[in-house]
């Protein structure tokens, strides 16, 4: 069965990552996107992306490291005191939660002891592992939904009001939405599977060079995919290895021609993040129609349903969720209540993990890299 793979979001946050620090070198200079710049650890990348959310916009406002660390340890004790949340009161909490974060790191590393000492950075990240222990027992402290992974998610985004890559996301909008417009291939799931094969061997000849060419090919890839996806039930006796890996080095081309320069890295990260968005969008909607339809499924069949109507919950990371557009995100939200009613009328199998489990895992999953 055939899932689309989460990479090209890493690759986006790399190529994100990289555009950010360059900002932050010269802003009046182009892009400079270079390999070395590509070996940065996550580690490193998550903290820059971090100091650079925290803006003038902030509510949190501190006279002092002592005191911004004095109100990120007041913000623990009272997380302490709370015994549980309501699933509302739980997404307020973590979008307070990241927002304070961001101040007060924002704040402290502006502090010359921040780095000639260790007591700022260890008394922080000493309050902060704390807070996160704390996220955990209140996560689990009652069954969450799939809607509540998507709202927590995708309200605590870093990346939700980065005006840089608006019009770019706007553009990208259009673009995607005008691709509605074009009819499937009249053609079976054998004849379907050629023309993907056929798409794919070509994809090493292409040169990325302007937006078009990415805009040219996405819009085959998204017709094929479409196509391929009215047969999603027919595919449990074939191997797809090759067109999974032919997704893949599409996803690989793409990237290097974008860190190579030949690209726009912005362009790139966007538009390929939106494209994944909408695979996984349109991936679900296939699985809950082809369960609506009372196809007849293998139980192996009805697992790989289930993995991959949960997929988007799962694999959408942070810069992910600031690209689904409203539409996306209302359907998502309504895919949610959709698949917890197949749950509990029995039509995704028997043999998975329950639907609320899954949500407490995931969202304890997301919570760790906060």
């Amino acid at each position: 069965m055939y899932s689309t793979k989460p990479n090209c979001y890493m690759n986006t946050l790399k190529l994100y990552s990289m555009l950010k620090v360059n900002q932050k070198k010269a802003k009046e200079t182009k892009y400079n996107h270079t390999r070395i710049i590509l070996a940065i650890s996550a580690t490193i990348i998550a903290i820059l992306c971090m100091a650079s959310c925290a803006t003038d916009k902030s509510k949190y406002h501190f006279d002092s490291s002592k005191d911004a660390l004095t109100s990120y340890h007041v913000y623990l004790s009272e997380l302490q005191k709370k015994e549980s949340l309501s699933s509302d009161d739980f997404v307020t909490t973590i979008s307070n939660w990241s927002e304070l974060r961001d101040s007060v790191y924002a704040y402290i590393s502006k502090d010359s002891a921040f780095y000639a000492h260790t007591y700022l950075s260890s008394e922080f990240y000493s309050i902060h592992d704390s807070i996160r222990t704390e996220m955990f027992r209140l996560a689990v402290g009652q069954d969450r939904t799939l809607k509540d992974v998507l709202r927590v998610k995708k309200s605590t985004s870093q990346y939700n009001n980065e005006e840089d890559i608006k019009t770019t996301f706007n553009s990208a909008k259009a673009f995607y939405a005008s691709l509605d417009s074009l009819e499937v291939f009249k053609a079976d799931k054998g004849q379907t599977l050629v023309l993907y094969r056929k798409f794919f061997s070509g994809i090493n000849d292409i040169e990325f060079k302007k937006l078009n060419d990415l805009k040219s090919v996405i819009r085959t890839e998204d017709r094929l995919f479409r196509t391929f996806l009215t047969h999603i039930n027919e595919y449990s006796d074939i191997s797809l290895a090759d067109i999974t890996k032919g997704t893949e080095q599409l996803c690989k081309s793409v990237y290097g021609y974008a860190t190579d320069g030949e690209l726009d890295a912005k362009d790139v990260m966007v538009y390929m993040s939106m494209r994944t968005n909408r695979r996984l969008v349109q991936n679900t909607q296939s699985c809950i129609e082809s369960i609506k339809r009372r196809d007849k499924l293998t139980d192996k069949q009805q697992e790989a349903y289930y993995w991959m109507l949960i997929q988007p919950y799962i694999a959408i990371d942070s810069f992910g969720m600031a690209m689904l557009t409203p539409e996306q995100e209302r359907t998502l939200l309504s895919y949610a209540d959709e698949i917890q009613r197949m749950e509990q009328t029995h039509k995704l199998g028997k043999n998975h993990r329950k639907l609320s489990e899954m949500s407490n895992l995931i969202l304890k999953l997301y919570i760790s890299g906060l």
